[in-house]
Order: structure tokens, then sequence, then C-alpha cells
């Protein structure tokens, strides 16, 4: 049983890897925001095929929503997600508030705002408009990184080892994944490509945890899709361009991709881990 989930394993593996290759170099290349929603749907491809290829058939897909009991769960993914990601930009205003000036902000340009009355009026109306539409905009590529992740990745790597270490190399193989469009200047930009793959490894850890808590939890991949969905929304609104006239260090904040905008999620994670690691038995697929 376990040589059959090292081979399927290792198919799957190196079929995502020939997909992130490709299109991570048409990436490159273009720079077509397209190409990484594509992208994002080749790991549900691979699984698909890693199923066919290795006569594994299609059973356990974790596809079906379980809302009877779980249904706090996916609204706290969809509803909850912004404001764990707000919590961390908010720190980071209030040990840098020279750094806060929404007038001059991307936001406020746009809309042609002038006054800070404008300002809130408009941000008021926007933000929750945001919360409720921007991650539909997303569902589509984050079920497919779900379908695989979360759905396929996670339980095979808990048949080999510990769920604890499973939830914590998912994230790293997650992270890593990202690394040649990381590579490309994608969210930490061009000019430290190492620490940026590092960064991104770590918030994958992060983000991946809570995933896997909220798979766990309700033995779907559709609230992990929720959140998944959330926190990319979170970028057409993301608090640099609500709230900074200057560029944001990404590294650090007030974005949820840097150490201090991302505090909330990493709260968040550590109290995931803590459960799964003090419940095995309860957190399996």
């Amino acid at each position: 049983m376990k040589d059959l989930t090292n081979k399927r394993l290792l198919v799957f593996g190196g079929i995502t890897l020939i997909f992130l290759l490709i299109f991570s170099r048409l990436y490159y290349q273009s720079r077509n925001n397209i190409l990484l929603t594509l992208l994002m749907l080749t790991p549900m491809v691979s699984v698909l095929l890693t199923r066919l290829l290795t006569k594994e058939g299609f059973g356990k897909l974790f596809i079906k929503p379980k809302i009877k009991g779980n249904i706090k769960w996916y609204l706290a993914a969809y509803f909850l997600t912004p404001f764990i990601a707000y919590s961390g930009a908010a720190l980071f205003f209030v040990l840098n508030p020279s750094q806060m000036d929404p007038l001059n902000s991307k936001f406020a340009a746009e809309a042609g705002i002038s006054t800070l009355s404008e300002y809130y009026r408009l941000l008021l109306t926007a933000i929750p408009l945001a919360i409720i539409i921007n991650p539909i905009m997303g569902l589509l590529g984050c079920f497919g990184e779900e379908f695989a992740w979360r759905g396929y990745l996670l339980p095979k790597l808990c048949e080999k080892t510990s769920v604890p270490k499973a939830v914590l190399l998912n994230g790293v193989i997650w992270g890593l994944w990202h690394a040649p469009v990381i590579a490309a200047g994608f969210n930490y930009g061009a000019s430290n490509i190492a620490l940026g793959a590092a960064a991104m490894i770590v918030l994958c850890v992060v983000l991946g945890t809570i995933e896997s808590f909220l798979f766990f939890k309700t033995k779907s991949i559709w609230a992990s899709v929720f959140f998944h969905a959330a926190v990319n929304g979170i970028d057409l609104w993301a608090p640099s361009a609500l709230f900074m006239s200057k560029e944001a260090n990404m590294f650090i904040g007030p974005d949820l991709i840097g150490a201090a905008g991302g505090i909330g999620f990493i709260v968040s994670a550590l109290i995931c881990f803590a459960a799964i690691y003090n419940n095995q038995a309860k957190f399996k697929p």
C-alpha cells in the first residue's frame, strides 16, 4: 500500500512539475495574469491524470459539500478571513502611523477623492461589497488548487507520516510550487528572489495549516476553497492600495503577505496547528 502511495505521489509530482515549468515560463515571458489562473487549475488536472494513469479511480475526491454541522466553518472561511487580514494591517499602522496616507493612496486617486469624508464614505461602501464579491471571482482557480493540495496530496501525506507533519509538509510543497512564479517577481518583487521564495513557503505553511484544519473539520475541500478565494480576493483591495501613498515593503506589511500584515493568519494558524497536534485522531481525512 505504501509503495502504491509512493508511486502515485511521484506521478502526481512529476505531472504537476511539468505543468508548472510550462506555465511559469509562459508567464515569465508574457506577464499575462490569465496564465496564473490557468496554472491554478493544473494541480487538479494532475490529480485526475494521476488517478487515471495509476488506476486509482475517482473515489474520495472530497468535493461533496458537508454542510450539516459545518455551516459555521464555511461562513467563517468566507466572511471572517478579510477581518483576519485587516487585523494585521491595523497592527502595522499602529506601529507605523506615518505610513498611513489615505488621501494620497491608489484607491483615493482612482476614485478621484479629495476629502477624508468622501474617502471613508466610499470605503465603507466598497469594503462590504468586496468581502462578498471578490472571492467569487477566484473560486474556480482556488478549487483547482484545493482539489489537489488539500483534497489529494494531504490525505496521501497522512498515509506516510503523522498528521501534524503531513500538514507542515503539505504547506512547504505548496510554497515550493509557487517558487517559479515568485522568481518572476510575483508578490515580493524581483529584487530578492531567494527571500521572496522563502517568504512564500512560510506564507503557504501558515495558510495551508488553516486550510488543512478546515478540510479535516468538514471532510470536504469547499471550506478551504472559500478561505483560499477570500485570501486571494483581498489582493483586489490590498491595505497598501487603500491606505498608503508610498510603495509597501511586501516582506513586512501592511498586506497579508508580510510578517506584520499577516500576523492575524499566523496566530490563526498556530491555533489550528495546536488543535491538530493535540487531537490527531480527530483530524484525519
